[in-house]
């Protein structure tokens, strides 16, 4: 399921998206901007982050002879919000990831709730439990990780710093929701400085790539949290990084199944199973994936 939402193509497209809505005043009575995102979920997180710093404010504070531009939200712990919101999204629901801007607060609510041993006072102080840890996996490889684990503390250490509340989280019991309230001074700025010619950011902004294949170059160093989940560092010996897009798919998924068949690699893709041999027969002999069994009962490992 995870492999498919970070790759889908044909009927598994439909299986997640994220909503993005822009409201007037503080009630979702008046959809100011509105959008939903598909495809690729790397894909589904940038344009989502994009969408929250086009409506937000954006000033500058004068550092020397330098205009320095701030957000009146961390834009780091934006981003990680949405990628934790995805990772730990319940894809057995129906609802999707929602992002919501009201006047006076940001608002990322991800359907499936805390999961079990998690609580908002643990979660504050760090713990944290992943739902989706193949997609947790992909993600990392990806390098659009950034910290989870460690991400609610320096959230909160970042609010902090920009003399904002504190965030709330909500456990709804089939939903987790977190909120971070915007300044209700239109000055304030970043790091209790204030910011001068507040604005929105121009829609004019880097578009990401056409192809699923073309991976952000994003490097974030993964912290401790991530080491239950295989190291690609180690990877190095299979010549991982010269692999095509589907090829990573597919052995990321063996690396958290140990095994796979062709069928499953047929829909893992959203190919025909003729096209999903011919892969996993190129996989094998560069000697990245091994095969066993005799026919009928083929299974690739690593």
């Amino acid at each position: 399921m995870e492999y498919i939402c970070v790759f889908p193509t044909g009927q598994d497209a439909f299986l997640s998206k994220i909503q993005c809505g822009m409201f007037k005043g503080n009630t979702r009575a008046v959809f100011v901007d509105k959008r939903d995102y598909g495809g690729p979920l790397w894909q589904q997180v940038e344009e989502s982050f994009r969408f929250v710093l086009r409506n937000i404010r954006l000033g500058a504070k004068i550092e020397g002879v330098y205009r320095k531009d701030i957000y009146e939200l961390p834009p780091d712990s934006i981003r990680e919000l949405i990628i934790n919101a995805v990772i730990n999204c319940s894809f057995l629901q129906t609802s999707h990831v929602q992002v919501a801007i009201y006047d006076d607060r940001l608002e990322i609510t991800s359907p499936g709730g805390l999961m079990p041993g998690v609580t908002v006072g643990r979660m504050k102080e760090g713990y944290s439990q992943i739902r989706n840890r193949a997609l947790a996996h992909a993600f990392s490889y990806m390098n659009l990780i950034e910290g989870w684990g460690t991400g609610i503390p320096r959230l909160m250490q970042e609010m902090k710093e920009y003399g904002l509340s504190e965030p709330e989280f909500l456990d709804m019991e089939i939903a987790l929701r977190i909120n971070l309230y915007r300044s209700v001074n239109v000055e304030h700025g970043g790091a209790g400085e204030r910011l001068n010619g507040s604005k929105k950011v121009p829609d004019s902004m880097e578009k990401m790539p056409d192809s699923a294949g073309d991976v952000p170059d994003k490097l974030k160093k993964v912290p401790d949290s991530a080491r239950d989940v295989p190291d690609p560092s180690k990877e190095s010996a299979n010549n991982i990084k010269e692999m095509s897009y589907q090829q990573k798919i597919i052995y990321h998924a063996i690396a958290e199944k140990e095994e796979i068949t062709s069928a499953e690699v047929s829909q893992l893709l959203g190919v025909k199973q003729r096209r999903a041999r011919v892969i996993l027969k190129d996989m094998v002999d560069s000697g990245i994936i091994r095969r066993i069994g005799a026919a009928g009962s083929t299974k690739y490992i690593l």
